[in-house]
């Protein structure tokens, strides 16, 4: 079915804007993390000399410090005892910035609070594909506006009396928004030209999402609070989001068993000149579809079972495992690393990285074009099951590498460095996502996208807890930071089995001339009537 030209590129540039301010907020932890620790989250948790040491390195509160009455300060309340004698009020700390150097007990609680909304995000998250395949677009879509909304909020008005308000807000702005990605991504279903390219630039959006927090950042340190700038980003998602609803249901296409009591109905409301005339097509629309039944039961297609149990779809989930726990600990941990490395210019190496994770729109563009190029290369394959898998080879190979590149960058920590680490790691993220969504748009029809893309993000988001006993594990001693950095490299080679299953199954139809095998059939060359 064709459309506006105009209006269903309005509907790609609303899908692509939306994904970059709200999908995947989550990447943005460090922007979020460096507020949580300016303004003395579980500061509690240091002994009393290193928050003196770290409080006494900011210009603002070195004079503040030196009028303190001469008391002993055996604890952390004598000394915040001694500071309300000041008369430094609560608000005045939330109006002052203080860049405070975070000890290893607050890194360590601000990492669990990560950890653990990590693993319900991707645990929920599954569930969008079920509830679209059953439902539709507008119910979850719906759901998905309110959660988001309700993060931010939580999100913005968390405060250190109750920090664990954190978790319900990065766990509702997490699951809203891989709904907005799986929604977004059935979008490539209506272009005849350029799906590849738009699943990689909707990707690359999706790694820009960090702009959303690095935005409150700017604001914090101009001394506007938190939650001003959350509250405005609710706003806008209810306006963004409300226009790519109405334009989803625009190009919303029913299946065809709805929509036969819907043309019978008009049928029955015209002149018998247009009754005969629709009553033609309408039967000669059924004959093409008792074709098309037919077809598909002499064809044996995969049912969801048969694709989902298939060895190369629990070597996908393996590969998502892998990268996702590489990712979501880089993620979480690279406040912590920067404060060992550059710890009096974690402000700017925060800000730098959010810069260059925003060029993932850009990035974006590497993935996409070496789809298409390899999807030109085996185009003429005469077996399906090849012209299916065998172009997503070299993209997923890709992520390993960079992955194991990124890890080695990390053995050298120098401010040089992390600017080409910073890089490195836009573009395995790129990488990442596009690599993943392309396979399982590729490779699996189209109904199932909406279930295989959501499992693969639960069994990573699921396996990504065991980040905070790797970073327990880093933190013991610097022989156990090269520990944790060849283990996780060793996991990226494992992952390297995918690629190398998808080659064999591959190979292995090719020699067998196996065409009517019960996974793999080619979504794209099936679905691109929808």
């Amino acid at each position: 079915m064709v459309k506006c030209n105009c209006l269903l590129l309005l509907f790609i540039c609303v899908a692509i804007l939306e994904s970059l301010l709200f999908a995947v907020l989550y990447a943005g932890w460090s922007s979020y993390v460096y507020i949580l620790i300016d303004y003395g989250f579980y500061i509690d948790l240091c002994e009393t000399t290193k928050l003196s040491s770290n409080l006494a390195g900011n210009n603002s509160v070195t004079l503040m410090l030196s009028r303190l009455p001469k008391v002993p300060h055996n604890n952390t309340e004598s000394l915040y005892t001694a500071i309300s004698e000041q008369n430094l009020s609560t608000d005045s700390l939330e109006n002052t910035t203080i860049h405070r150097n975070a000890c290893k007990e607050q890194q360590e609680q601000l990492h669990l609070l990560y950890s653990i909304s990590m693993v319900p995000i991707f645990l929920l998250s599954v569930w969008w594909g079920p509830l679209i395949y059953k439902f539709g677009v507008t119910g979850p879509k719906i759901l998905s506006i309110v959660l988001i909304c309700c993060g931010c909020l939580f999100l913005g008005f968390v405060n250190q009396d109750i920090p664990l308000l954190i978790i319900p807000g990065m766990v509702c702005v997490g699951v809203g928004g891989i709904c907005l990605l799986v929604i977004n991504l059935q979008i490539s279903s209506l272009l005849t030209i350029g799906s590849g390219l738009y699943v990689a630039v909707l990707s690359g959006a999706c790694d820009s999402s960090v702009i959303t927090f690095r935005i409150v950042k700017v604001f914090h340190d101009y001394g506007v609070p938190y939650r001003y700038p959350f509250i405005g980003f609710v706003i806008l998602h209810i306006i963004v989001a409300g226009s790519s609803l109405m334009l989803h249901r625009k190009f919303d296409t029913k299946p065809l068993d709805d929509q036969k009591p819907e043309i019978a109905e008009e049928i029955n409301s015209n002149n018998a000149d247009t009754l005969l005339e629709k009553e033609k097509g309408l039967d000669d629309s059924f004959e093409r579809y008792n074709a098309n039944q037919e077809n598909d039961t002499v064809n044996k297609g995969p049912t969801l079972k048969d694709s989902i149990c298939s060895l190369p779809t629990i070597s996908f989930l393996f590969l998502m495992s892998v990268f996702m726990l590489n990712f979501l600990y880089y993620i979480g941990t690279i406040n912590s690393r920067l404060q060992n490395a550059v710890p009096d210019q974690v402000s700017y190496f925060t800000n730098v990285l959010s810069y260059i994770m925003f060029s993932g729109l850009v990035t974006a563009f590497l993935p996409g074009s070496m789809a298409e190029w390899q999807r030109k290369l085996f185009k003429d394959r005469k077996v399906m099951i090849q012209r299916n898998l065998l172009p997503n080879i070299l993209p997923l190979t890709t992520v390993s590498i960079l992955g194991i590149v990124l890890q080695i960058l990390s053995f050298f920590p120098s401010e040089s460095t992390l600017y080409i680490e910073f890089v490195v790691f836009t573009v395995f993220r790129s990488f990442l996502f596009s690599s993943a969504m392309l396979y399982v748009v590729s490779a699996y029809p189209l109904r199932h996208t909406n279930v295989i893309f959501p499992l693969g993000l639960c069994t990573g988001g699921t396996f990504s807890l065991s980040q905070y006993a790797i970073f327990l594990w880093y933190n013991q001693s610097t022989n156990a930071q090269y520990q944790v950095k060849i283990f996780i490299i060793l996991l990226l080679v494992t992952s390297l089995v995918h690629p190398l299953i998808l080659f064999m199954t591959a190979k292995g139809a090719c020699t067998k001339k196996d065409t009517k095998r019960k996974t793999f059939v080619g979504s794209r060359e099936k679905t691109t009537n929808i």
